[in-house]
């Protein structure tokens, strides 16, 4: 299983990376949306993972870019962002994307989310990905 995510924090992509500790999962890191879109229109990814206050391209404009001109344009997307308020939960669904969540709860809620919302690969694989990681 390929993964992209895209975050300007690494302390972000740790805990990201911390969460699908299963082996089998591989994680390509860009910090900016500019990085993160040249790659999702080169490399196929399983799910992309991405901060809503990216340098460069935000995260809506980055999945936006991807929806319309991308190898990946069917993928489930995950919003990382400080706070969920009104306005990221609307342009978040009207992007498509599988799910959002605070940065302080990527511990918490992201094996949840894969879990429950996007599965686009067989459920085995996604359950192995996020076994390793109880929920709260």
């Amino acid at each position: 299983m390929k993964i992209l995510v895209v975050h300007r924090q690494k302390t972000v992509v740790d805990q990201i990376k911390l969460v699908l500790q299963d082996g089998l999962t591989a994680v390509t890191h860009t910090d900016s949306g500019l990085d993160g879109l040249l790659t999702s229109r080169i490399e196929s990814f399983d799910l992309i993972i991405c901060g809503t206050d990216l340098p460069v391209i935000t995260g809506f404009e980055l999945v936006r870019s991807i929806r319309t001109n991308s190898v990946n344009k069917n993928i489930p997307v995950i919003f990382i962002a400080d706070q969920v308020d009104a306005k990221t939960e609307h342009l978040g669904n009207a992007l498509g994307v599988a799910g959002m969540l605070c940065t302080k709860n990527v511990n918490n809620e992201l094996a949840g989310i894969i879990e429950g919302k996007v599965k686009s690969e067989p459920e085995k694989i996604w359950q192995q990905a996020t076994s390793k990681h109880e929920l709260n």
